[in-house]
């Protein structure tokens, strides 16, 4: 049955509803001790709420894998343990990763980091973004503390593909929000940043690559015996849930896959798979969510390949007032900072960004966790994430639909 509602609430029925279907298929993460409650919730988290664990944070480099491969960096975000709050970051040491992304044989290279937060502060000035605003931005402090006491247990991976261009600061707020919240989140920077800037872009070699660093992440990952490989969920952002998409593919055993405004349901370049071999996408399986917005002219909806992947549950969750890039860190800024956004649609950006957030934990926590709901137990608290929203508009396909 195809159904169409006008509120973020509907997403949590339905979420329910899908962790129930086959929650006896998996075991519950098992949890050594009760988890301690985070410190403090960051300004950029805005209106959501902190799960129940603090958030760690490292950075490792990984090596080639095969002839020709380059170093990697991968920042991970997990559930943590105590660790000082003093020892916080700032949204500006995120920015400061992208001088080792570029040059991991350089991570944890205080002069390049300072250098990469500079370049960056600059570009915004010239773009017009006012000075403070920058400086409130980059000065926020942020949930994660470096190399923090994990928690005990074994949680579920998160894999973050990035869009075109963008590094771990570019998805850093969502990947704290869900560390919180028992997850351990893993990401690599796009491809595309160690390639010269133009508009040529062989969108399916790239996403290719991309999905390639994926796999090492995963195969770096799957010796920590903190980290529940058997399930490993995807988000990806524009370009790189495209990235996300060859990795299900490959793993059709992953349990869910988040489309950040991603190139899946674009106008722009939508006959990518063209050149993919064996590809049906009726075989399909893996449950999708697909957030979007149709107020950037650069970015158009089309929906014929989600429609075609007739095998699996998808979700479709229009959010009005967002802009392609503000799917991004971008949009969780755009109150903190003015100038992100215009004036009269910052507050709108803002409260959409938070609406992401939460829709892909609450899609993540009923396809990864499985979790059960025990007849007759009480429903939880209004939040108002849930509440009716005329600018929210989600849509649902069944197997075998459209």
């Amino acid at each position: 049955m195809h159904r169409t509602a006008r509120w973020l609430g509907a997403l949590a029925a339905l979420l329910l509803v899908t962790g129930c279907q086959s929650a006896s298929r998996f075991a519950p993460t098992y949890l050594l001790v009760p988890p301690q409650p985070v410190v403090l919730t960051p300004p950029l988290w805005g209106q959501l709420e902190a799960g129940p664990w603090n958030v760690g944070l490292r950075v490792r480099t990984l090596p080639p894998d095969v002839a020709g491969a380059s170093t990697l960096q991968l920042t991970l975000w997990y559930p943590a343990r105590g660790g000082d709050p003093t020892r916080r970051v700032h949204y500006r040491d995120y920015v400061g990763l992208t001088s080792s992304e570029e040059h991991p044989e350089a991570t944890g290279d205080a002069l390049l980091a300072n250098e990469a937060v500079t370049r960056y502060e600059q570009g915004l000035v010239d773009r017009g973004i006012p000075e403070e605003s920058t400086s409130a931005w980059l000065d926020s402090p942020m949930a994660a503390v470096p190399d923090a006491p994990p928690a005990p247990g074994r949680f579920p991976l998160v894999l973050v593909a990035q869009g075109r261009y963008h590094s771990a600061q570019h998805q850093a707020v969502l990947a704290e929000y869900l560390a919180s919240h028992g997850y351990v989140v893993a990401t690599t920077p796009s491809p595309t940043r160690r390639a010269p800037p133009g508009p040529d872009l062989d969108v399916l070699a790239t996403a290719r690559a991309q999905a390639h660093e994926l796999e090492r992440a995963l195969h770096q990952l799957q010796s920590d015996s903190r980290i529940d490989s058997t399930r490993v969920a995807l988000v990806g952002h524009s370009l790189g849930a495209r990235a996300a998409f060859l990795f299900v593919l490959a793993h059709p055993e992953a349990a869910a896959l988040v489309s950040l405004d991603g190139g899946l349901a674009n106008q722009a370049g939508k006959d990518w798979l063209t050149g993919l071999p064996y590809f049906y996408p009726e075989r399909y399986r893996v449950p999708l969510l697909h957030i979007y917005q149709e107020g950037d002219a650069e970015v158009v909806p089309d929906f014929e390949l989600l429609e075609s992947l007739r095998g699996a549950e998808r979700w479709t969750l229009r959010i009005a007032g967002m802009r392609h890039l503000d799917f991004t860190s971008v949009g969780a800024a755009s109150v903190l900072a003015p100038g992100l956004a215009p004036t009269q649609s910052a507050e709108d950006i803002a409260r959409g960004w938070a609406t992401t957030a939460s829709a892909t934990r609450r899609f993540l926590d009923a396809n990864v966790r499985r979790r059960l709901v025990i007849p007759g137990a009480p429903p939880p608290p209004p939040s108002p994430l849930v509440t009716p929203d005329p600018r929210v508009t989600l849509t649902h396909w069944g197997e075998g639909q459209p």
